[in-house]
């Protein structure tokens, strides 16, 4: 089994729409915890308004590639289109940060929410 982080976030219905993600995450990785949500203003000039994140936290034996597929279809099942990043829109944002040891999105892992949420129980 291997240990796996995910970063979820939305700036377009965040709400509604991070529910939905955990829903559809749940239903594939049933042993799912979830982090509670914040706010964070966006990275980049392009994103308008504010984002709601959180993390997901789990252990599955499929693979990166596997995981990181899995999460870009249910961003496309939710309607994330690639024109929408050019409007400063987000659906929704599913991004594998770290599986096992291994940092996939350094960056993303020191964003202030990303670590602030590490912080609290999930």
């Amino acid at each position: 089994m291997h240990d796996i982080l995910l970063s979820i976030g939305s700036n377009s219905y965040a709400k509604r729409n991070t529910e939905k993600a955990k829903r559809q995450i749940k239903a594939v990785f049933p042993n799912v915890r979830f982090s509670d949500s914040c706010t964070s203003k966006p990275y980049g000039k392009k994103y308008k308004g504010e984002f709601l994140n959180l993390l997901a936290v789990f252990s599955s034996d499929e693979t990166a590639q596997e995981i990181g597929k899995r999460a870009k279809q249910i961003e496309a099942d939710m309607g994330r289109k690639p024109e929408d990043k050019e409007k400063g829109r987000v659906v929704i944002d599913i991004d594998l940060i770290r599986y096992d040891d291994k940092m996939l999105k350094p960056n993303d892992f020191e964003r202030n929410y990303v670590q602030d949420l590490l912080k609290k129980p999930f």
